[in-house]
């Protein structure tokens, strides 16, 4: 796969691979896992670009409707809304620490042994390196979006 398939990603998360350094993992609702050699930043930029949606107005506008000023949900599309989610423990300041999850593919919260982790269609697990509640109220401000006019 050359070209990143926008209109199919279940969840991106970010990734360090040896040799290259920070990457994007991109899981697509089939199931399968493409990296792509730019950071978290440039793939949510360029999948905004994709789906014609202004990042800054759309932090701006949701932001003041949910009463939140940082992770505010990214909403791309009728069908696709991104929830920040936190996939792994940065190992400098300038690495991006979370993920983003496609809203309509989110199914539930489950915990096993000592590890959180986000279902999501198809069966597929992503470990959360947050705690359930807090990620649960993200879900739920990103589910009033819904209902938001756009």
């Amino acid at each position: 796969m050359t070209e990143i398939q926008y209109y199919d990603i279940l969840a991106i998360r970010p990734e360090y691979v040896s040799g290259t350094g920070d990457c994007t993992e991109i899981i697509y609702e089939s199931g399968e896992v493409y990296i792509v050699n730019k950071n978290i930043k440039s793939v949510v930029n360029n999948m905004a670009h994709y789906y014609c949606t202004d990042l800054r107005a759309n932090r701006h506008n949701y932001g003041k409707t949910l009463g939140i000023k940082n992770n505010v949900p990214i909403v791309l599309s009728d069908k696709y809304i991104l929830v920040p989610y936190k996939a792994r423990k940065p190992w400098n300041k300038r690495d991006g620490a979370y993920g983003y999850i496609n809203l309509f593919n989110y199914v539930d919260l489950c915990k096993e042994q000592e590890d959180d982790y986000i279902l999501m269609t198809e069966g597929i697990k992503l470990k959360l390196f947050q705690n359930l509640e807090s990620f649960g109220k993200r879900v739920h401000l990103a589910k009033r979006l819904l209902t938001e006019r756009r």
